[in-house]
Order: structure tokens, then sequence, then C-alpha cells
């Protein structure tokens, strides 16, 4: 187990998205979040910097 900060890039179908529907494609990447934020917005696409534990 560590705590990585990494950049991830996701689609949602609709804005604004919901908190858990962040935190869920965040889990499918492999990373329990600790924090995140949106950095940029381009269509329906989100770019999030993430930071969390990944095992």
């Amino acid at each position: 187990m560590k705590i990585v900060d990494e950049i991830i890039i996701i689609q949602c179908e609709s804005l604004p998205p919901k908190n858990s529907f962040i935190e869920a494609k965040i889990l499918q990447h492999g990373i329990e979040p600790i924090r995140w934020a949106i950095i940029k917005v381009e269509d329906n696409t989100l770019t999030l910097s993430v930071a969390g534990i990944k095992n």
C-alpha cells in the first residue's frame, strides 16, 4: 500500500457530475481517494488530480 498523486481522465454523461460518480471512477483506477479535484473540463471529459491509497 502506498500514497499516490495521479492525474486521471474520466468521461461523464452529464454535468455537473455527482461526487459518488467521480469517486466510483477513481476506485475503478485502483485508487482509494483521499482527496481529488477537477482541474479541467472539456465537453464531457474531466481531468482530475487525485491523491489516494493504491494497493
